[in-house]
């Protein structure tokens, strides 16, 4: 077993120690053993060994990055809502050039309050985007920042 797992493993068990509020012979081994179903269905269930040139490392705080986005964009739809917003129709491009960093890029888009995902195909996707009466005016470029913002900055980053 390679060391990675195993610390992988005993980071699981401090999280299930720390949900269950106990710190107990059984909890602790019944930490290990879900940690290590858990590591065993992710190796199989999920193609990591595919995901290539990306720092992980630039990834570690992205959760929080996002989870920060994700209510700035509610609060900015709740203000879209009484003040008048448009639905649009829109084609996105990235300058991301990694696929998997790019399905991340549109997941992370789409938890944002305010579009749908319709469709990706390359480097562009298509959205369903809540936009307010002042996005009339924005060009092109800012438009796609106003959607992508500072997630793509951060995706880029991560890029090898």
């Amino acid at each position: 077993m390679k060391i990675g797992n195993i610390v992988i493993i005993l980071a699981l068990t401090c999280v299930w120690v720390l949900l269950l509020e106990g710190f107990t012979v059984a909890i602790v081994l019944s930490g290990l053993f879900f940690g290590t179903v858990v590591l065993v269905f992710c190796n199989r269930a999920l193609p990591m060994g595919k995901v290539h040139n990306v720092r992980f490392t630039r990834l570690a705080m992205y959760p929080l990055f996002l989870i920060g986005q994700i209510y700035l964009a509610g609060f900015h739809v709740v203000k879209l809502i009484f003040t008048g917003a448009e639905v649009e129709i829109i084609d996105v491009k990235t300058d991301i050039e990694n696929e998997s960093l790019r399905i991340l890029l549109v997941d992370s888009v789409t938890l944002t309050p305010g579009s749908i995902l319709l469709g990706m195909r390359g480097q562009q996707f298509s959205l369903l985007w809540l936009k307010g009466k002042k996005d009339n005016a924005l060009s092109t470029e800012e438009r796609d920042y106003a959607i992508k913002g500072r997630l793509e900055d951060w995706l880029i980053k991560a890029q090898k």
